[in-house]
């Protein structure tokens, strides 16, 4: 589902990795950065203020919560994020805020 509002891609991922760009968890609490983009497996990184990289996550099963949350299945919520993708909801609930995604409803 194509997202009026964000700019959700790959190539967008990328581009936030190479400029080192900051965004924050849900919370605003804490800063993230894209650590890793890798294309071949599509598959992204992120690194948290401690320093410490996050596992891969797929970019599919990514786009997979922002096209729920497009459809009205999820609300952009980390809580709810994190019951249909376990430990991830604070990060893509940050990510998705900062490319501007939210729901016109």
């Amino acid at each position: 589902m194509d997202c009026p509002n964000c700019r959700l891609s790959l190539k967008t991922l990328k581009q936030m990795q190479d400029a080192h760009t900051e965004f924050y968890t849900a919370g605003g609490r804490r800063k993230l950065w894209i650590a890793e983009v890798n294309e071949i497996s599509q598959t992204i990184r992120m690194k948290r203020s401690t320093g410490k990289i996050t596992w891969p996550l797929d970019y599919q099963k990514l786009k997979e919560i922002h096209d729920r949350i497009q459809a009205g299945e999820l609300s952009l919520d980390q809580y709810v994020i994190d019951e249909a993708l376990p430990t991830w909801g604070n990060y893509i609930a940050g990510l998705l805020r900062h490319l501007g995604c939210f729901v016109n409803r």
